[in-house]
């Protein structure tokens, strides 16, 4: 333990670049694993349409860098732009079958990790702003072993990106309200822009964030009224080159176009900017169907994101959490973890007002507040003189190692043990079903010999992609007896709809990897 807490200390970085390292690798290897979810086609057409085109007009609601950026996989791979009018078909068509399949996804998700490396490196050093070495260390142990943070990290879409310029953005207003110079200033407009340039969340999550984050420090370091009205005059000139940096960001991410805004009836730089947050917000009134705890709602339901992340969230993190709180109120540390933990707060308040309520990925941003309070926590812990909280902290440790290491390369579908064997019966969508199971469906019915199938799915976009090896399949029926023969449901499609019936009183045959997709096989009747 000694020679582990002197390596600790005196390399620090050097400890966190092999825990990246590492995890990096964890995600490389779902690569060629999971097929692309439901979503990814879609990233990427809008990204290939923006790099050889110069245009953005599949669709405002997302803005372009997490898209452009895995779109630059597939254009180095020799795919183009064809055109076509449906993003989703555009993206299957670019994404090809068989080996072009493989490397074109291959390497369309391999240029989004280094957002995992950016996420990564923030936690990193903020922990090291809070505690020094061994909360890093420990930190970036944490995040880098969470199974949502691997998932989303292999996949080509934008959840990595917002969190890590979200965090990169709170971080930087840290370093530039406590010294504010021109270095900073920029650091801190250009974080901001990429944080909007990744997801319009960030247009939420940051005010939230920044208000409770003010909160905190009123609590624990308020300095006088006139004191903080001076530091606040000293900050105006610094914030206006930080918005202006912010604005040239955004617009070189729309590549410095103009045209008009119908619904503000001008004319704007990035005028898809504007428009998109209009789509945001509309979409957000309107609602998404989403699946709770066997309930259905349009509109979403208030509790819908602590369920989730206390069924995503490994036990051990949630105990390490807890272990935080409680260790920083009776040491009297509090102020060492109440900004991330504001981070936290910042963000779970915006999800309970949320309508839209299809996965934990729309606030994956938390995860690196977790990281950074359980770090403090646990090198607390660890350095103490009781020899049961040492014990206690060591043991989380090996369980949050354990419980990433047993579901590889599965992240996607992940729930700890309070979800029980049934996760379905709490969770749907893309926090246990994103069709990222349909090749693992394909490989187990030609493993079995199946030349037909009776489905129950979300879409046929794995068929039109590299849907090849696919055996020929009939749509489930709706009803409350099963067809003779192999049937497949797909979670998803299962719980929003609830159909087939059938399936909520029966035991599949089988769970496809991963756990997204049941397998069942039902023997025809006996002749008279």
């Amino acid at each position: 333990m000694n020679r582990l807490w002197s390596v600790i200390a005196t390399r620090p970085s050097l400890c966190a670049l092999v825990l990246v390292f590492i995890a990096s690798l964890r995600i490389v290897s779902t690569y060629r694993v999971l097929n692309h979810t439901t979503d990814e086609p879609a990233h990427l057409a809008a990204g290939i349409e923006w790099l050889q085109n110069g245009t953005y007009t599949y669709e405002d609601q997302h803005p372009p860098l997490a898209r452009v950026t895995g779109a630059i996989g597939l254009y180095l791979t020799g795919s183009r732009w064809t055109r076509n009018k449906d993003m989703y078909k555009e993206g299957y068509l670019l994404l090809g079958q068989g080996k072009r399949y493989n490397r074109a996804l291959f390497y369309s998700r391999l240029c989004m990790l280094p957002f995992f490396w950016i996420a990564a490196a923030v936690v990193y050093l903020w922990s090291f702003r809070t505690g020094g070495g061994g909360p890093a260390v420990f930190a970036t142990f944490l995040f880098t072993t969470t199974p949502p943070v691997l998932a989303h990290a292999g996949l080509a879409t934008t959840d990595m990106a917002l969190t890590a310029f979200v965090t990169a953005t709170l971080l930087a207003s840290l370093s530039l309200i406590e010294t504010p110079d021109w270095k900073r200033s920029i650091g801190f407009g250009l974080c901001l822009g990429l944080a909007l340039l990744s997801k319009f969340s960030a247009l939420v999550f940051l005010p939230a964030a920044w208000i409770l984050m003010y909160a905190a420090y009123l609590l624990t370091g308020w300095s006088g009224f006139r004191h903080e009205i001076r530091k606040a005059v000293t900050l105006l000139p610094w914030a206006a080159l930080s918005l202006l940096t912010t604005g040239f960001v955004i617009w070189a991410g729309y590549r410095f176009n103009a045209g008009n805004v119908p619904f503000l009836h001008a004319r704007l730089p990035a005028p898809a900017f504007f428009t998109g947050i209009r789509y945001v917000y509309l979409h957000n009134r309107e609602g998404h169907l989403a699946y709770l705890m066997g309930k259905l709602s349009q509109t979403g339901f208030w509790y819908y994101y602590p369920v989730v992340l206390a069924v995503k969230t490994p036990l051990a993190t949630l105990l390490i959490m807890a272990a935080a709180v409680w260790f920083a109120v009776w040491k009297k540390g509090l102020r060492a973890i109440a900004m991330p933990l504001a981070l936290a707060g910042g963000i779970l308040c915006v999800g309970l007002f949320s309508h839209i309520n299809i996965g934990v990925r729309h606030i994956l941003p938390i995860y690196s507040a977790f990281a950074i309070c359980g770090g403090w926590a646990l090198n607390s812990l660890l350095r103490t003189n009781r020899r049961w909280l040492v014990y206690t902290a060591s043991a989380l440790l090996l369980w949050q190692s354990a419980t990433g290491a047993l579901q590889h390369p599965d992240y996607l579908s992940y729930t700890n043990e309070l979800a029980g064997r049934h996760p379905e019966r709490i969770l749907a969508d893309s926090d246990l079903d994103w069709d990222q199971g349909m090749r693992g469906l394909a490989l187990r019915l030609q493993q079995l010999g199946i030349r037909k199938l009776t489905f129950k799915l979300n879409g046929t976009g794995y068929m039109e992609a590299d849907g090849h090896s696919f055996p020929a399949y009939d749509y489930m029926p709706d009803g409350n007896e099963p067809r003779p023969g192999w049937n497949a449901v797909c979670i998803t499609a299962w719980k929003l709809s609830g159909q087939p019936k059938w399936a909520e009183r029966i035991e599949p045959t089988e769970r496809i990897r991963g756990g997204s997709i049941y397998l069942y096989y039902f023997p025809p009747p006996m002749a008279p």
